[in-house]
């Protein structure tokens, strides 16, 4: 992840759903654990499913979790 990231997030927060403000809230805040976790991971740890950091990620322009 780049610092890329952190400006859509915080671009773009004003669109999130919940589950995505979850998942946004998280990657900011932790960034450097975040960086090493699995989409499946990552949804257990804010608390959504791992079809939600997927769907999360393409909303933010990429092409799925990993290019994220």
């Amino acid at each position: 992840m780049s610092s890329d990231i952190l400006t859509k997030l915080q671009e773009e927060a004003h669109t999130f759903s919940k589950g995505q403000r979850l998942i946004a809230k998280y990657i900011s805040e932790c960034y450097d654990k975040a960086a090493f976790m699995t989409a499946s991971k990552l949804g257990k740890k804010v608390g959504v499913s791992e079809s939600t950091v997927v769907r999360f990620a393409v909303e933010l322009g990429y092409d799925g979790y990993p290019s994220m």
